[in-house]
């Protein structure tokens, strides 16, 4: 019960390691997403059984929302080399993928 809280972070974890994995884009893509909102989902459930308190469960629901929907958008996959591209850090083109130069979805 001591390490609980640790799952979801583990699960993001894995999440990065997929979106750096020598995989096809859209299998990637898909695994990616699909680890976040199970990752997220799963702070939901700790949360509780680590002694949070259920009226704070309020507040958490819409920010686990939001750094999902954040994570999800804000992360693309070039189709040309597969390359994770975050797209949120300034001063980056967020159109062109920066390893092959080819344009992103």
């Amino acid at each position: 019960m001591k390490y609980l809280g640790l799952i979801p972070f583990m699960g993001i974890l894995i999440a990065e390691m997929i979106s750096r994995a020598d995989i096809k884009f859209s299998v990637k893509r898909k695994a990616f997403r699909w680890i976040i909102v199970l990752s997220l989902a799963s702070f939901l459930v700790v949360m509780p059984l680590t002694g949070m308190e259920y009226s704070l469960m309020v507040f958490a629901v819409p920010i686990l929302a939001w750094v999902g929907f954040a994570f999800i958008k804000y992360t693309k996959f070039c189709e040309r080399c597969g390359a994770s591209v975050k797209t949120n850090i300034p001063f980056i083109d967020e159109t062109h993928c920066p390893r092959c130069n080819s344009s992103l979805d």
